[in-house]
């Protein structure tokens, strides 16, 4: 299989190597440097991070889930619908 990079109108190939588990299912990709830097730079915006723009109720609600989620405070999709199937 041959892996393309795009790098201002040209195609290139891209060396990737991959490692595979036991079944023979990809699990990881090794991309040379120069194609990850290239790669990296181009998923780069000049635009700020969006966090330092969101409300403080917004980081506090964002930052609360992922404190639940961390600490295993989580319900499942099937515990919430019959709770609140009634309503829909």
């Amino acid at each position: 299989m041959e892996n393309l990079l795009k790098t201002d109108n040209q195609e290139k190939a891209m060396n990737v190597q991959f490692l595979t588990n036991e079944k023979g299912k990809r699990t990881a990709a090794l991309v040379p440097i120069k194609d990850w830097e290239t790669i990296q730079a181009k998923l780069k915006t000049d635009s700020p991070d969006f966090w330092e723009a969101l409300p403080e109720h917004v980081k506090k609600g964002i930052n609360d889930g992922l404190r639940q989620s961390n600490q295993r405070e989580t319900k499942s999709h099937d515990e919430v619908m019959q709770k609140y199937n009634k309503y829909l």
